[in-house]
């Protein structure tokens, strides 16, 4: 079986409603046979974090500039973030493990430019940890932690680390709960569908700009290793694109059409098996 991803953002986490509407989610989707990996930003915690132990903090193309006294500072709040979700699925009935992405090098990372520090790359996914986990019938909940071959502990962004998580696990669908509603179009309002290829066109005319952009990469990273759909959609509205079917923007690698075709006769074909 292939698992779900999702992806819960760190701004959305600001609600508390956003993570029980994700508990929810899972619900409906265990109850179809699915099985379902979670990861988390955080963000707005570290922030909070930080401000309370008087760090300032830069950033450099989008990215936090990271360094070792930070980085230990974004750990506790991961570490509290992670506890919190974990704390609300417990009490929901969702069985579930918290993981961070450093144990048993599950994100595998390089530093990603001079620049940042301790942002790092993640070069290699150990998911065993995952598959162990979702085998006895657990729910991952993981946090956005990197490692290096030294065990130095790196930040990493949560797009990539669920993209990566995703493409490791050819899962069917990665789904990124944000606090939009998709990619929005010049009225902000979110596209439908788009194919890889108008993603791409997006990205270099502008279409999308600040986090949307890196996200946009991440989703491109995913659909060309094997990841079969990405949507994205607001984290306050995931319960009903899964009872629905429909909500967000479905980026797919080929056209929509082709998609459907293809998903009609994959259909027929198991139908004859």
């Amino acid at each position: 079986m292939k698992p779900w991803v999702i992806k819960l953002g760190g701004a959305a986490l600001t609600n508390p409603a956003a993570i029980s509407n994700l508990a929810e989610a899972i619900l409906l989707l265990k109850a179809e046979g699915k099985q379902v990996v979670v990861v988390h930003g955080g963000g707005p915690m570290i922030n909070k974090a930080l401000t309370e132990k008087n760090i300032s903090w830069t950033f450099h193309e989008g990215q936090r500039i990271t360094t070792s006294e930070m980085m230990s500072v974004i750990e506790v709040a991961m570490g509290l973030v992670n506890k919190t979700i974990c704390d609300v699925f417990t009490s929901m009935n969702i069985k579930n493990i918290g993981i961070p992405g450093n144990a048993q090098e599950m994100f595998f990372c390089r530093p990603m430019n001079k620049d940042l520090g301790l942002v790092g790359e993640v070069t290699k996914v150990n998911s065993a940890l995952v598959q162990d986990a979702l085998a006895m019938d657990l729910t991952p909940i993981i946090a956005p932690i990197g490692v290096d071959a030294e065990g130095i502990s790196y930040n990493i962004n949560a797009d990539w680390g669920a993209s990566s998580l995703a493409s490791n696990l050819s899962s069917d669908i990665l789904i990124y709960a944000t606090d939009q509603r998709g990619i929005l179009d010049l009225n902000e309002l979110p596209y439908d569908s788009l194919t890889l290829e108008q993603l791409k066109i997006l990205m270099e005319k502008g279409g999308v700009t600040g986090g949307m952009l890196a996200k946009s990469r991440s989703i491109e990273k995913a659909l060309l290793n094997g990841v079969g759909k990405v949507c994205i959609t607001h984290a306050l509205e995931l319960k009903d694109l899964i009872e629905t079917k429909s909500g967000g923007t479905l980026c797919v690698e080929m056209s929509r059409l082709d998609y459907v075709m293809k998903m009609k006769i994959k259909e027929n074909t198991y139908a004859v098996s």
